[in-house]
């Protein structure tokens, strides 16, 4: 399933979550993107993924945090 939640015109938080039946994995990704100028974009994004065959709460397979920024420069 996937929702998006737009805050303003330049910043949205969108988050998806996947289970793979062929290798019992759940993932679930949430980004954050937030255009601060025209052109220029601030990404935070977390992902996890998890095994769904393991005992009590799923065993942790995978985590990620990433930060991405890039930035328009005119002459």
């Amino acid at each position: 399933s996937r929702v998006t939640y737009t805050m303003t015109p330049l910043m949205f938080v969108s988050a998806l979550v996947q289970y793979n039946s062929g290798s019992n994995v759940v993932a679930a990704n949430v980004r954050l993107r937030w255009e601060y100028q025209p052109g220029s974009e601030l990404f935070v994004v977390y992902n996890d993924e998890r095994d769904s065959l393991a005992r009590a709460f799923p065993d942790l397979k995978n985590r990620a945090f990433i930060v991405k920024i890039n930035r328009l420069f005119r002459f």
